[in-house]
């Protein structure tokens, strides 16, 4: 659903959401929201967290089991890249 909703700001920059809003997004009292400025005075709110610091958090665990290091990720990135370019000319 794509729906728009008014909202005054009041006082210190508060501002209340629509009953409907909240119930929708199931937002509760006390939850945090995330705001995302698109730069044109556009506001994207989400209520759900970020997934990208979990999924950052099980990629390096994954590599720190595995014996992998930022080094030696580079070091095989430039490996890849002299093969690359010795094939190239």
């Amino acid at each position: 659903m794509n729906t728009t909703f008014k909202v005054q700001v009041v006082r210190r920059g508060l501002i209340t959401l629509p009953k409907e809003l909240r119930d929708q997004s199931q937002i509760n009292e006390g939850d945090m929201l995330t705001l995302i400025d698109l730069g044109d005075g556009v506001v994207v709110m989400s209520p759900r967290r970020s997934r990208v610091d979990g999924v950052a958090d099980k990629l390096a665990k994954g590599w720190k089991d595995s014996g992998e290091t930022l080094e030696s990720m580079l070091t095989t990135l430039r490996e890849v890249r002299a093969e690359y370019a010795t094939k190239k000319h």
